[in-house]
């Protein structure tokens, strides 16, 4: 099988959902094994149908370790912020601790080398870099909260949420 140059690659990652979430897992994880599923492909083109305006609600459930915190608030939010830059995302969670860390990932991603050379005007804006809510220089914002958290008064275009939910206990 021939394997595509970087720059291939990069053109590839760049309008493909699906590869831009490995590309994310391998930013995150190093040498962790990124074990590629139907349920990932099929997360990837709801949510790709949502960017497009095609979806309105969405709603996934799968069971934890799934890579849904992963796919829907890291992924997506940066795949979001590299394509219209001045998009407002809420991304919603149960707790602070894992909003907080869901957003450091994101944040990561966005800084990352490869990120900045596949969306250059996705650039995030030095003065505004906190962990809870950064910046794109476009204006664009990823806002961190969690349930108990207040949200009045911040509009947004996306808002999403992780949220895992114990079968057993409900």
């Amino acid at each position: 099988m021939l394997m595509p140059s970087p720059d291939e690659f990069d053109a590839i990652t760049r309008v493909d959902f699906n590869t831009f979430v490995e590309r994310v897992f391998v930013e995150l994880n190093g040498s962790e094994p990124y074990l590629d599923n139907f349920h990932i492909a099929v997360m990837c083109a709801e949510l790709e149908a949502v960017r497009r305006g095609e979806t309105r609600r969405l709603a996934i459930a799968l069971p934890p370790r799934s890579l849904k915190s992963i796919v829907v608030s890291v992924a997506y939010p940066a795949w979001l912020l590299g394509h219209a830059p001045e998009t407002k995302i809420i991304c919603a969670s149960y707790g602070q601790q894992l909003s907080d860390g869901l957003a450091r990932d994101c944040r990561q991603v966005m800084l990352s080398d490869w990120y900045c050379r596949l969306f250059p005007a996705a650039r995030l804006d030095p003065e505004h870099q906190a962990i809870a809510s950064f910046e794109t220089c476009a204006g664009g914002q990823r806002l961190a909260t969690s349930v108990g958290g207040a949200l009045t008064g911040f509009g947004a275009h996306v808002c999403e949420s992780a949220c895992n939910v114990d079968p057993v206990r409900g």
